[in-house]
């Protein structure tokens, strides 16, 4: 094997900042490094995570840190105020310093989307280095994100960006957005054929449009700006209700019968363009001819899974041995953080770190857990268990569950469901 990488993570740009943790409760370490590992950049040698780990809410990523092999990186800040950029600094001097000290590693993988780091690529590049970027699209740096020499892009994990549930805000809409707008107004329509009908109507709008059919012909439109125009056009759009899992695949067959394709660079950059283009980087994504069945067990798991609130259930064995432990223990889960549970959780049980994970977070959604203060995010709230039984616990997040499959679907199948929890 090749030990030649050394794989650096900027938490802070992760979890988009120490003063807004909305993203933090939804991250995984794990997944951001699977999709490091799968294009083949190398064999780890080095890997450190920037972060002032003494903040408690980031012990939701302990698993994560502990399982990966990862150093965390202690970052505390001196001055007064946010220190914004301390991380930032202590990654660019280590990432030089490995430079000179371990001339084995090649190829230095920066998982930020932050501007700042364009210089530090540049000046691993005067050293002979391969430089890798890793960001959240929305969030990366154009600049930092062109001199690399590879760049990946990883999906943001913030849960309300999964479902759209309402209708979007357009000051400082983006100019394609502003431009559909003012030639439609919105509609108010839930039903499916009429939604299929309105998404296939934005398409024609980007085919005849002077500015976004060039698009169309060259880079591609983001389907992020096709889902803000379905958004402003049919309020509150959910593509669950129309029968699809995920975004893409209503997209895939609202592309039937227009003149446009969607295409993929993996892992998750998809795009619109015209059917007749081809995107250097980019797939054709398979067009979908027809809606699958969607009251089966592993589609109500994606559901749950997807904007809030969220459900992420393990086996049932891991569901009633969790609940069993909380309920004989309850008077040491009052008035802790959720990422410290999960510790506890983790060294009592030798389940995967994600099954506890998202069982307590299933949990924390099915309001097993008295939460304060009630206006913090749930990473930054302390957690007191008010159970004293099993089954109450269970009959409660079974409810919760059916409730917003029922929202979403209008029916739930109760034979699939019952194989949940």
């Amino acid at each position: 094997m090749n030990f030649n990488t050394a794989i650096l993570y900027d938490i802070e740009n992760l979890i988009g900042g120490y003063a807004r943790t909305d993203l933090l409760s939804a991250l995984s370490l794990k997944d951001i490094y699977n999709v490091i590992a799968s294009k083949q950049t190398g064999d780890k040698a080095i890997q450190r995570a920037y972060a002032n780990w003494s903040d408690p809410r980031l012990n939701i990523l302990r698993g994560d840190i502990i399982e990966l092999g990862i150093d965390p990186v202690q970052m505390f800040g001196f001055g007064r105020g946010a220190q914004k950029d301390v991380s930032d600094i202590q990654l660019a001097i280590d990432a030089v310093e490995i430079v000179f000290t371990k001339p084995a590693i090649e190829v230095f993988v920066i998982v930020s989307g932050d501007g700042g780091f364009s210089s530090l690529a540049k000046k691993l590049h005067e050293y002979g280095k391969m430089v890798v970027g890793c960001g959240y699209k929305r969030a990366t740096n154009r600049v930092f994100e062109a001199v690399c020499d590879q760049f990946f892009v990883i999906e943001e994990p913030k849960e309300e960006n999964d479902l759209p549930n309402g209708r979007s805000k357009h000051e400082n809409m983006d100019p394609v957005l502003a431009a559909f707008s003012k030639k439609y107004q919105p509609v108010e329509s839930k039903n499916r054929d009429q939604i299929v009908s309105s998404a296939r109507e934005i398409l024609t709008f980007f085919e005849k449009n002077k500015d976004t059919e060039t698009m169309l012909k060259h880079g591609g439109i983001n389907i992020s700006i096709f889902s803000e125009a379905l958004d402003y056009r049919v309020g509150g759009f959910n593509y669950l209700q129309c029968g699809f899992i995920r975004l893409v695949d209503f997209i895939r067959y609202a592309s039937n019968g227009t003149r446009c394709k969607l295409v993929l660079k993996p892992p998750s950059d998809y795009r619109l363009v015209l059917k007749t283009a081809s995107i250097n980087g980019f797939d054709d994504v398979e067009p979908l001819l027809e809606i699958e069945e969607l009251h089966t067990f592993e589609n109500y798991k994606k559901i749950l899974a997807k904007g809030g609130p969220v459900f992420r259930i393990p086996d049932k064995d891991v569901v009633y041995s969790i609940a069993e432990y909380l309920c004989r223990n309850k008077t040491e889960f009052q008035g802790v953080y959720i990422g410290d549970i999960i510790d506890k959780l983790g060294s009592e049980f030798d389940y995967d770190q994600n099954d506890i994970k998202g069982c307590v977070f299933s949990l924390a959604s099915a309001e097993s857990f008295l939460k304060e203060p009630e206006d913090k995010p749930l990473s930054e709230q302390k957690l007191s268990f008010i159970y004293q039984s099993v089954e109450p616990v269970v009959e409660n997040l079974r409810a919760k569950m059916r409730n917003k499959l029922l929202a979403l679907l209008g029916s739930v199948k109760d034979e699939e469901f019952a194989k949940i929890c």
